[in-house]
C-alpha cells in the first residue's frame, strides 16, 4: 500500500475515532495503550533502542530537537534522515504526537528509509489509533528482521486474538511458549486461543497445572472461562470457584472482577445461591459499580428476605 493511501486511511479511521468517542485524541490513545501487554524489562534477543518512556529523551530536550528538524524539512521537505527522526521523537512525546509520528515515518519510508525500529514504532502507533491490520502487518516486518523479539511477539498475538485471527494467535504463542515453556501466562493465552481456534487444548492446561500453584490458578480460570461460555454452568461453577477460592494467593491478579463475576453467575445458574452470594459480594469489593454483579446482588438479597420470611412463618406455625 503505497504512502498516499495509508495517510488517506488514517485520516479516516482518526476522523471516525473522534466522531464516535467524543473525547480527545490524546485521552483515547491513552486509554487503547493502556490495554497492552508490555514485557518488563528487555527480552532476550531484543534489539536495544528505545521503547518505553523511562528510556525516552526530555521532553523538552525531545522539543528543541524537533524545531531543529522542522527548520531543516522546510528547507528540504524530502530529508529523509530529518523526517526519520522526527518521527520517532514525535513517537516518544506519546499519544497526542502519533498522527504526525506515522506521517513523517510513513513518508521517510516511501524515501527510501530501511531501519527496523521504524516497523515496530508504526506497529505499536497503528495499533493505538485502531488500524490493526496495519499494526499487525509492521509487527511481522519486525519479526522478519528480530524474530527472537518476545515483546513484538507477544504484541502480536494479542493483536491477531484481539481481531479474531485465532489461527495466527495460536502461531504466535506457540513460538513465544517454545521459548518459554515455563510461563503459566503464555500457556493460558496458547489454550484459549486454541479453544477459539477449535483445536485441543488440553495440553496447555496440563502443562499450566505441572506449574505449581499459580500455573494452576490459571488453568482453573481458563478452562471455567471456556466451560462458562459454553454455557456448562456446573463445570464452571467448580472450576471458577476453586479459582476464586485461591485468588488471594495468586499475586497480582488483574481480572479479578471477571473472576469473580463469572464464578458467581455460574453458581447462580446452577443454582447455588449460597456460593453466588459470597462470590457476588467480593465482585462489589473490587468492583463496587459492575452492573451486573449488583442486579445479581439484589435478586439474590430478595430470595433470602423471602426465604427467611417463609422460615420465620413457618416456625411461627409450629409454636402454635
Amino acid at each position: 500500500m503505497s504512502y498516499e493511501t495509508r495517510a488517506h486511511v488514517l485520516k479516516g479511521a482518526v476522523r471516525k475515532l473522534l466522531h464516535s468517542y467524543g473525547a480527545s485524541l490524546g485521552m483515547f490513545l491513552l486509554l487503547m495503550l493502556a490495554a497492552l501487554y508490555v514485557f518488563t524489562g528487555r527480552p532476550s534477543g531484543a534489539p536495544d533502542f528505545p521503547r518505553s518512556p523511562s528510556e525516552f529523551m526530555q521532553a523538552a530536550k525531545a522539543e528543541r530537537r524537533l524545531g531543529e528538524l522542522s527548520e531543516r524539512l522546510a528547507a528540504e521537505p524530502d530529508d529523509m534522515k530529518a523526517l526519520a527522526e522526527a518521527g520517532r521523537l514525535k513517537y516518544q512525546l506519546g499519544p497526542d504526537h502519533y498522527v504526525e509520528a506515522i506521517a513523517d515515518l510513513e513518508r521517510a519510508r516511501s524515501l527510501g528509509l530501511a531501519d527496523a525500529r521504524t516497523f515496530y514504532y508504526l506497529g505499536n502507533m497503528y495499533q493505538a489509533v485502531g488500524l490493526y491490520d496495519f499494526a499487525a502487518q509492521e509487527y511481522r516486518k519486525f519479526l522478519n528482521n528480530y524474530p527472537d523479539d518476545a515483546e513484538a511477539r507477544m504484541l502480536l498475538a494479542k493483536l491477531s486474538y484481539g481481531a479474531g485471527d485465532y489461527a495466527g494467535a495460536v502461531r504466535e504463542y506457540e513460538t513465544l511458549a517454545k521459548a518459554s515453556p515455563s510461563d503459566p501466562v503464555l500457556l493460558e493465552n496458547l489454550a484459549l486461543s486454541r479453544w477459539k481456534n477449535k483445536q485441543d487444548y488440553s495440553a496447555a492446561l496440563s502443562g499450566m497445572r505441572a506449574l505449581g500453584p499459580q500455573g494452576a490458578f490459571l488453568a482453573d480460570y481458563a478452562e471455567g472461562r471456556i466451560k462458562y461460555d459454553q454455557k456448562d454452568y456446573p463445570g464452571a461453577a467448580q472450576l471458577l470457584g476453586r479459582a476464586a477460592a485461591a485468588a488471594d494467593g495468586a499475586g497480582a491478579f488483574a481480572d479479578e472482577a471477571n473472576l469473580f463475576w463469572t464464578a458467581a453467575d455460574s453458581a447462580y445458574r446452577n443454582k447455588d445461591a449460597e456460593a453466588a452470594y459470597g462470590l457476588v459480594q467480593r465482585l462489589l469489593k473490587v468492583s463496587p459499580d459492575h452492573a451486573e454483579g449488583r442486579s445479581l446482588l439484589a435478586r439474590l438479597e430478595k430470595a433470602r428476605a423471602a426465604a427467611a420470611k417463609a422460615a420465620a412463618k413457618a416456625a411461627s406455625g409450629r409454636k402454635k
